[in-house]
C-alpha cells in the first residue's frame, strides 16, 4: 500500500494535533494524529508521522536506559523476559528495539486490535505473544495469561497517560513483576506533575516512597515535536521493583488498596483478545 503525501497540522490552526493525508490527485483527509485505527491501517504511516516528522525519541531512549539498567543490575538481556506495556506504540519499535539489545522473550499488550494487527504485519516474529486488552480493567484471564509468561521486565514508552494506559493499568502491570525487576517509563511531564485523575504523581510518589519501586533514575527529555513544531516534555523514569508491601493509598484515579492489586471491575467492563504472536 503507497503510503500518502503528509502534511502537519496543529494549534492555532486546528485544536489538536492532526494530519492531512493526499495522495496524488486526491483531496486531503484530515486525521487525528491519535486516530490509530486509521494511522495504522497503512504500512510505516505511523513511523513516518511520528518517528520521522515528529522526531519521536521515547522508543530508543527507553532501549538505551533498560540497556543501562540490566548492566547495573548484572542482568543478562537472555535473562529477561520483557513486558511491553502499550506495545503499539510504533506498532512494535520497543519490541524492535529491545530484540536488538539481546532479550528473546518480549511480551506485548495494547488496548486496540488495530495495533497488535499493524505490529504483526510490520515486524512478524519480534514479539513472544501480544496480547489486546486493558490491564486497567484486570480482566482475570488476561492477568493469569500474562502471569503464565513469568515476565520479570517492564517497559513502557511513550504509553501511559492522557488517552493511553492509565495509572491503574501500570499497578497491574508492576504486579507481574518479582523483586528486582527493572522497570522503564516514559510519561508526559503533564502527568508526572498531575495528582488528579489521569495523572501520575500521587501513584510515584507512593510507589517510590514505600520502596515497592527503588528508582535508580529519573530525567527530562524530549519525547518529540507537536505537530506545529513545539517540543513536547516527557520524563525518564529507571527503577527496579523492591520487596512487595502494602501501602496506604491508591493508583490515581483507581480502586486499588494493596501492593499492585488487581483493580477491582465489573466483567462487562473489561476486554481481552488472546492471541500467540508466534
Amino acid at each position: 500500500m503507497r503510503r500518502p503525501v503528509v502534511r502537519l497540522i496543529g494549534p492555532p490552526k486546528a485544536d489538536g494535533e492532526y494530519v492531512a493525508l493526499s495522495d496524488a490527485g486526491s483531496d486531503e483527509e484530515i486525521v487525528h494524529l491519535h486516530d490509530y485505527e486509521r494511522v495504522y491501517r497503512v504500512p510505516g504511516l505511523y513511523e513516518q508521522i511520528v518517528q520521522g516528522l515528529l522526531a519521536c525519541r521515547s522508543p530508543q531512549v527507553a532501549a538505551d536506559a533498560l540497556t543501562d539498567a540490566l548492566t547495573a543490575l548484572g542482568r543478562a538481556p537472555s535473562e529477561v523476559v520483557l513486558l511491553d506495556l502499550g506495545a503499539g506504540t510504533g506498532t512494535g519499535r520497543v519490541g524492535e528495539l529491545a530484540r536488538g539489545i539481546g532479550i528473546p522473550s518480549i511480551i506485548g499488550l495494547d488496548t486496540i486490535d488495530a495495533a497488535r494487527a499493524a505490529c504483526l504485519r510490520d515486524r512478524p516474529g519480534v514479539y513472544r505473544a501480544y496480547f489486546v486488552g486493558d490491564l486497567a480493567a484486570a480482566a482475570p484471564e488476561l492477568l493469569a495469561m500474562l502471569e503464565r509468561h513469568g515476565p520479570n521486565a517492564l517497559i513502557s514508552a511513550g504509553a501511559l497517560g492522557g488517552t493511553h494506559a492509565s495509572s491503574a493499568a501500570l499497578v497491574n502491570a508492576l504486579g507481574l513483576l518479582a523483586t528486582g525487576g527493572p522497570v522503564v517509563l516514559t510519561i508526559d511531564e503533564r502527568w508526572t506533575r498531575a495528582g488528579a485523575s489521569g495523572g501520575f504523581r500521587t501513584l510515584l510518589a507512593r510507589l517510590l516512597g514505600s520502596g515497592q519501586l527503588r528508582l535508580l533514575r529519573r530525567s527530562r527529555f524530549q519525547h518529540r515535536l507537536s505537530t506545529s513544531g513545539t517540543p513536547v516534555q516527557y520524563e525518564l523514569i529507571v527503577a527496579v521493583t523492591g520487596s512487595p508491601r502494602d501501602f496506604d493509598g491508591q493508583a490515581d484515579g483507581a480502586h486499588a488498596t494493596t501492593r499492585y492489586s488487581a483493580l477491582p471491575v465489573s466483567r462487562r467492563e473489561s476486554t481481552l483478545t488472546i492471541a500467540d504472536a508466534r
